[in-house]
């Protein structure tokens, strides 16, 4: 995606410290909010933390290495794992 058209994240937040290195590289599932009041869920890496905020990493591209974007979320819109997704629907036995 060039610049203009890439999507921006509403509920990015920066913390008021923000770690000069990398923290680490964690698989989590993060919530976004786009501008566009479009909501999602998203597998992405964290790679930078605080006690209230994590910095994560995607691309939106998978297979262009250009396209990762890092941005700054909520220590609450982010997860290393989630239970609450509806299973699909079971057959009869």
């Amino acid at each position: 995606m060039t610049p203009s058209l890439e999507r921006l994240v509403a509920n990015r937040e920066i913390p008021e410290h923000v770690p000069l290195r990398p923290t680490g590289d964690v698989p989590v599932i993060v919530r976004v909010v786009w501008t566009d009041g479009t909501e999602e869920w998203r597998p992405a890496r964290a790679v930078r933390w605080t006690s209230t905020h994590v910095m994560v990493a995607w691309r939106d591209d998978e297979r262009d290495p250009r396209s990762e974007r890092h941005e700054w979320l909520r220590a609450g819109d982010v997860a290393r794992s989630v239970s609450w997704l509806v299973p699909p629907e079971r057959t009869g036995r």
